[in-house]
């Protein structure tokens, strides 16, 4: 399988802006609101991840994404 990074990263930018104006979102959230398949949204979620510009948090309510926390 052949993957288009540039394209990955344009829909990777969709998903961290979204993130920028919302605490937290869920995978269904972020489908939504990016207007992205399923796939799209799994790969630029990867790659924001990978990039260390996004976390995954499990809590009791289930799987969040959100911005990643500076550190110093």
């Amino acid at each position: 399988m052949n993957f288009n990074i540039q394209f990955i990263k344009t829909n990777s930018r969709k998903v961290y802006d979204i993130l920028l104006r919302y605490t937290r979102c869920t995978f269904d959230e972020l489908e939504r609101l990016c207007n992205m398949a399923s796939t799209d949204l799994c790969m630029a979620l990867a790659q924001l991840l990978k990039e260390n510009k996004i976390e995954q948090v499990s809590e009791k309510q289930g799987v969040y994404y959100r911005l990643a926390a500076l550190t110093a």
